[in-house]
């Protein structure tokens, strides 16, 4: 009986330590246990997909710019922040996003990380860069 006992305890304790391939990436994927991640691992297993994702892939998706990576963006050294107004630019140098008080602008800013990505026009009609 005891022997019994220790090995069910043996099994149960070796299938919590493997994690197999599939199960590494789906807890990736998806960090909550739900019906979708266990749909995920099962069509994993079955070869339908992640096939020739390794995990090194992961992780780099995992360090791509993220929301909160893209507004933590700095402009060169010494200025204020990377984020300019863009309906101030003159000739590549544009004002830093967001007014100093006192300041007084003609038209509502249009801010974007880089002076380079003021080239595209805004979406706005009436605010934003309109050209």
């Amino acid at each position: 009986m005891i022997n019994l006992i220790d090995i069910l305890k043996q099994i149960l304790l070796e299938e919590k330590k493997k994690a197999d391939r599939c199960l590494r990436i789906a807890r990736r994927k998806n960090p909550k246990s739900s019906a979708y991640r266990s749909g995920q691992i099962v069509r994993c297993r079955q070869g339908d997909i992640w096939k020739d994702l390794k995990e090194e892939e992961l992780i780099k998706e995992k360090t791509k710019e993220t929301l909160r990576t893209w507004f933590k963006r700095k402009g060169a050294p010494g200025k204020e922040s990377g984020w300019v107004d863009c309906n101030t630019c003159k000739d590549g140098s544009c004002k830093s996003c967001g007014r100093k008080k006192g300041e007084k602008r003609a038209k509502y800013p249009s801010c974007q990380p880089t002076p380079a990505k003021c080239k595209t026009p805004g979406k706005g009609k009436k605010w934003g860069k309109t050209k």
